[in-house]
């Protein structure tokens, strides 16, 4: 009878580990393309995926990015990680815009924008 239970509380247990309800892996909610190119009357296309993550590393482990870093933090200012980095391509001009959020201890977001690796200046992101 022991090993009866433990087999049956042991296929119990390896049945939640592997069916689950609900959405796992639920992706973040990105910037819509059309909601920008609204904002900056531009043509505009999100990058995604490993060309993403290619362009995000080339930014954060540049000189101007760490330029930047360090001077917003003297700010308190934080970055808030790679995963929060938005990855655009004006399609008119030809010019990957990246931009990199920073926020204060009171919450406030910014962002700091980089054309082609160039910082551009920083400006407060819409709030949610």
């Amino acid at each position: 009878m022991k090993k009866f239970l433990s087999v049956v509380f042991g296929g119990m247990i390896a049945l939640t580990l592997f069916v689950t309800t609900g959405n796992t892996a639920k992706a973040a909610e990105t910037h819509q393309p059309e909601a920008l190119s609204e904002e900056c009357g531009c043509d505009v296309t999100p990058i995604l995926g490993s060309e993403r993550n290619k362009i995000v590393a080339d930014v954060i482990s540049s000189e101007a990015f760490k330029a930047v870093k360090n001077d917003l933090k003297k700010d308190d200012l934080k970055w808030t990680g790679a995963n929060t980095v938005e990855v655009f391509k004006n399609n008119t001009y030809g010019v990957v815009m990246v931009g990199v959020p920073f926020e204060n201890e009171q919450g406030t977001k910014f962002m700091a924008v980089f054309f082609d690796g160039v910082f551009m200046g920083l400006s407060p992101a819409d709030a949610e």
